[in-house]
């Protein structure tokens, strides 16, 4: 298993804090011989007291040891007048390097462009805790200070966060028409079906 050794907790940031490896994933000798790329990584989480367990099926060994992310398109890209630039300028980059490989280029260049606009949080968060982590379970006075003051801290960012993005969809939303009929149906759409579209 990746990641943080224990699955579960009590008593958090207190001097009776408890630490368990509960939760496990378990798998057969056949299916670990058909998805050979298998591995299991423990998230910690803030909000409860299991942590969560991911089981990725894709061999990521081929990188070097290091996992390389995926690209991931952010429909906020779509809203920002750059992103069209960044489009246009790595196609025209890469026309010569084949099809397959423009596109896994075009995506590099919008995801680093798209990290330098969009993510001023995600440096922080991250940031806060890898220091959280290093006095994870440590029980004395100073360490448990210390990582409630980062608590604290991560609250307040992750809050931070969560309103520049909801904002950020109720502007699309605002600027965006409503439709007055459904595409599935073709039938009008009632202004209480309307009222919720709006309301993030």
């Amino acid at each position: 298993m990746n990641g943080y050794q224990f699955t579960w907790e009590k008593g958090k940031g207190t001097v009776n804090w408890i630490e368990e490896r509960l939760d496990k994933v378990l798998a057969t000798e056949s299916w670990c011989g058909v998805v050979r790329g298998a591995s299991v990584t423990n998230f910690l989480t803030r909000e409860s007291d299991h942590s969560a367990l991911f089981l990725g099926i894709h061999d990521h060994s081929r990188q070097g040891g290091r996992r390389k992310r995926g690209f991931h398109f952010e429909m906020a890209w779509l809203h920002d007048e750059g992103c069209r630039g960044v489009v246009e300028t790595a196609w025209e980059d890469g026309r010569n390097m084949g099809f397959q490989d423009c596109i896994l280029y075009c995506g590099d260049r919008l995801s680093r462009w798209g990290d330098d606009r969009f993510h001023k949080f995600g440096e922080q968060i991250m940031n806060l805790r890898k220091e959280q982590l290093h006095i994870r379970g440590l029980t004395d006075t100073a360490s448990l200070a210390e990582f409630q003051h980062l608590e604290t801290k991560l609250s307040s960012m992750e809050a931070q966060e969560d309103v520049y993005w909801r904002q950020r969809a109720k502007q699309h939303c605002l600027r965006t028409p409503m439709p007055t009929q459904s595409s599935m149906t073709g039938m009008p759409l009632t202004v209480e079906k309307r009222i919720v579209y709006l309301d993030l």
